[in-house]
Formats: structure tokens, sequence, C-alpha cells
């Protein structure tokens, strides 16, 4: 199936990768971002829907970067968390686009595990017995490895379209990739976060700039939340997230 995701992603100039010489491979040319596709089923159907019969998805991805042109990550947010609501039998409040706003009626589903939402950010915070290690590494490559691995180059400005090339997601709790890629934007945008790997159900993203306060890091936290609650598996509390991620080298967001 390696084969009709390469044909899919033909015009992207998409490679081949083996195993034993990847982190060699994994460098990028100077403006430009790499990408490690560890290709699997749902990554292989969402590009064939994406495609429409048709042997390229460039149509797909030049339509929804004009979509996502008229969005913003307050506006994905909001919509993430109305979501979560109408899952649970509410309807939507009449509230402000803000983050805030966003996270509290997100965090409204939360009320057995209220613990977890103190917001108090410590000094220093561990992720349990996970490293923080810049990924991908060879161990997470054999973690996530499915049929096949391919390398992605895209032009650095253009890193946040990755969920649009590669398509992965739209069920469950993952959002679906135009969410993923408004969300990717804003954060290229303020933290120079660039999407590194992709599997059929998690993305990885290298950061350049980190919070530097706790305040900006808090939020950033409820953002990440917001998007990907699985984030604090490794967590006992939104803050100590928080004060994870003004060291943190790499963000990993993964969906059950």
């Amino acid at each position: 199936m390696s084969e009709e995701v390469m044909d899919r992603l033909r015009e992207y100039g998409v490679q081949l990768a083996e195993k034993e010489s990847i982190e060699r491979l994994l460098q990028a040319q100077s403006g430009q971002v790499r990408v490690l596709i560890c290709s699997g089923g749902n990554i292989e159907e969402m590009l064939e829907e994406a495609a429409d019969g048709q042997e390229s998805i460039g149509p797909y991805v030049e339509k929804q970067v004009q979509a996502a042109e008229g969005l913003s990550a307050e506006d994905v947010l909001r919509g993430l968390a109305d979501a979560v609501l109408a899952e649970m039998g509410e309807a939507a409040e009449e509230r402000g686009s803000g983050l805030n706003e966003s996270y509290r009626a997100y965090a409204a589903q939360w009320e057995d595990g209220i613990g977890m939402l103190d917001e108090q950010v410590p000094a220093s915070a561990s992720r349990g017995t996970e490293t923080s290690a810049a990924l991908p590494d060879r161990a997470w490559i054999e973690r996530n490895e499915e049929e096949a691995l391919l390398l992605l180059d895209l032009p650095e400005k253009q890193a946040w379209t990755a969920p649009l090339v590669v398509p992965m997601g739209g069920y469950n709790e993952c959002p679906q990739p135009l969410d993923q890629a408004v969300m990717f934007r804003d954060w290229q945008r303020r933290f120079g976060a660039v999407p590194a790997a992709v599997t059929e159900d998690s993305w990885l993203l290298r950061v350049k700039q980190r919070p530097e306060t706790d305040e900006e890091a808090l939020d950033l936290a409820k953002e990440h939340f917001i998007f990907c609650q699985y984030v604090l598996e490794s967590f006992q509390t939104i803050g100590q997230y928080a004060a994870y991620l003004k060291t943190a080298g790499t963000w990993e967001f993964w969906w059950d």
C-alpha cells in the first residue's frame, strides 16, 4: 500500500526511506522541513478520499489551504470545545471566542478528574518515564513504524500545511486535517513549531522557541489540551504540563 501513498504524493517529491539510515536522512536542506511519514491504513484511506478519484491530491490541498485562510486558532479551539459539549448532549453557550472561554467549556467534561486541571505551574516538572530527547529517534520510529517509512520535504514557510498533504485523523477526538493545519500555522508563527513526523494516529512537532513565562506556557498547555487531551497522560496536572513546555524541544500529539 505504500506505493499508493507515494503515487498520491508524487508531485511533492516524497521518497521511500530505509530504517537503517533514517537518522541521517531526517536532516532537511536549508529552508525546508523534512517530515517522516510512518504510513498506515488511516493515512492511505484519507489520501484516497482527498484525491477523490484523481491521481493527485494537489487540488484538495489547494482548496484546504484557501479554507484555512478564513480560520483562526481561536475558531478551531472553540469548534473543538463545542464538539465535546455536543457529544455530552449540551448546547454550546453564548460566549466569547477567547482561549479561556473555550478551555472552560472543554474542561466541563473533566469533572471526575478536576485535580489535573490545577493551573499551578511548578518550578520544574517531570514527564514520568519518558525522556525529552530529540524526536523522532530510532526507538520512536520502531514504535510507530507501520507499513513503510516515507520522507516528505516542504518549504519551511509552508510546513504548517503538512496535515493537508498527509491527511490523518477525523476519528474519535482527533481533529480534522484542516483544524490541525490551522493550529500548526499558529504554533509555527509563535513558537517556530514545525511537523517532524506523522503516523496514522499521531503528530510530532519540533519547536524552536519555547514559552518564556508561566502565563504563556499555561495558555499553550490549554491549547494543547483542547487540541489533544492525551497530552496530559504523562502529567498529573495541566500546570505540570505547562512547566514541561517551557523546556521541551518536541511536542507529541496522539489520539486513541
